[in-house]
């Protein structure tokens, strides 16, 4: 299974008063982990958009299990899976230790700069066809 391990740590302005990460700053994280698995399969983001390729977000789920606190270094688990033609959905499981905090996944589209919908490049697809998400 292809996946991608990614670390974040907790920054004191992600979190609120009483240390707790705040809920919105799943997102980045989760978008700084789409990114990273691509670098790590040799594709970049930069690189598909250059070729005409964006990627908006068309759907995302986050189920949050334990909190993430001030300081706290996270492993962002990733896999990426083609779901159609022109769409990927990236699962990551966020973990604390042996605690998994979060789950989430992003479906994105392939789409082209006016927004009409693109096919996945084929060295992409074939990559992602060995894949599966991380178990839930």
């Amino acid at each position: 299974m292809a996946e991608h391990l990614h670390t974040i740590r907790v920054r004191y302005s992600e979190s609120d008063q009483m240390g707790v990460a705040h809920h919105a700053s799943y997102i980045p994280w989760l978008e700084e982990a789409r990114i990273e698995w691509l670098r790590a399969h040799n594709r970049s983001y930069r690189q598909l958009e250059s070729e005409g390729i964006f990627m908006p977000v068309i759907e995302l789920q986050v189920r949050y299990r334990r909190s993430l606190r001030f300081d706290d270094v996270a492993t962002l688990t990733t896999t990426a899976t083609a779901t159609g033609p022109t769409r990927i959905c990236f699962a990551t499981r966020l973990t604390h230790g042996d605690s998994l905090c979060a789950e989430a996944e992003v479906t994105v589209a392939a789409v082209d700069k006016a927004g009409k919908p693109q096919r996945i490049p084929a060295d992409l697809a074939a990559l992602m066809a060995t894949t599966a998400p991380v178990p839930g």
